[in-house]
């Protein structure tokens, strides 16, 4: 078996076990026992923590803030698991409990007004999970892209909890039926959301990201050229008392020339750029547990 299948195995057990206790106990308690969790993993996960330093060192311009930032993620991310797999317990009920604010929410419902859906732009930064859970709960159609688990069973687990709120899952494949059951949900005004900040197929464009020349997906600029759907940047982050903050910012304005690949390569590149603005803001939660910028390097 190789590392990789292992530790998503143990992910998976993981997860059950925190699902577990989770519904049992209640969240603050659960919080509580995360910010143990996650001080424990960050002084055992030697190889993890090395990797997460050397995102942050390249995201950080004070290098004194590095290691705290590192420590302050692996809490955040204990947290972030709690709420994760706690999601099917969620009613509209608790949402003004668990969330501080909607910001942007009016370019939703303009963008949806046009009557073209729209694709939610977001990166694995805060807990992007909840917030299809919180646009679920809004009475928002919503449809989420996601990749393939190399463990069947934590992939099943995750499109399980989603598909508890209402929420249609696509999962991306090399064919076109991916492609074809998402541009059917924009062409009935649904929502689409999905991650723009991992190119996972080795089919990405090069962007610079914080200084240096990355692969990017070419997803998200590939939907929006495809559906003239409006592209929305939205982030769920935690604040300081553990709740949400719900942020969405007008849509990214694209580069629509006519010349497929270089209007691709121009939006693609100002998607990195708002993907960047955010992970500088908020760098303890962009939850990134390999060297991103030699895996993604590009030439």
């Amino acid at each position: 078996m190789s590392r990789k299948r292992l530790l998503h195995r143990l992910a998976y057990t993981y997860l059950t076990l925190i699902g577990f206790f989770g519904h049992l106990l209640p969240r603050w308690l659960m919080l509580w026992l995360a910010v143990l969790i996650g001080n424990f993993y960050w002084a055992v996960m030697k190889n993890d923590r090395e990797m997460v330093r050397r995102n942050l060192s390249r995201i950080l311009g004070d290098p004194s803030l590095v290691g705290p930032t590192v420590r302050r993620l692996y809490v955040r991310y204990a947290k972030y698991l709690v709420d994760y797999t706690r999601m099917d317990l969620l009613r509209e009920k608790h949402l003004r409990r668990l969330v501080r604010g909607f910001e942007g929410k009016e370019h939703f419902d303009q963008a949806m007004a046009g009557g073209k859906g729209t694709l939610i732009l977001t990166a694995h930064l805060g807990n992007w999970e909840m917030g299809g859970i919180f646009l679920s709960l809004m009475g928002y159609s919503l449809t989420v892209i996601t990749a393939p688990d190399v463990e069947a069973r934590l992939h099943e687990f995750r499109v399980r909890l989603r598909q508890e709120q209402r929420i249609k899952v696509v999962t991306l494949d090399d064919t076109m039926a991916s492609s074809l059951a998402v541009l059917k949900a924009l062409q009935a005004n649904e929502l689409v959301a999905l991650l723009g900040d991992r190119d996972l197929f080795g089919k990405g464009i090069p962007v610079i990201f914080f200084g240096q020349r990355v692969f990017f997906p070419i997803g998200p600029a590939l939907l929006a050229y495809l559906s003239g759907a409006p592209l929305i940047p939205t982030f769920v982050l935690m604040d300081q008392d553990d709740k949400y903050l719900c942020l969405a910012e007008p849509p990214i304005v694209l580069h629509r020339t006519g010349k497929r690949d270089q209007d691709l390569a121009e939006n693609t590149q100002r998607i990195a750029t708002v993907l960047e603005k955010f992970i500088r803001k908020y760098p303890d939660q962009w939850y990134t547990f390999y060297d991103y910028f030699s895996r993604h390097k590009a030439p």
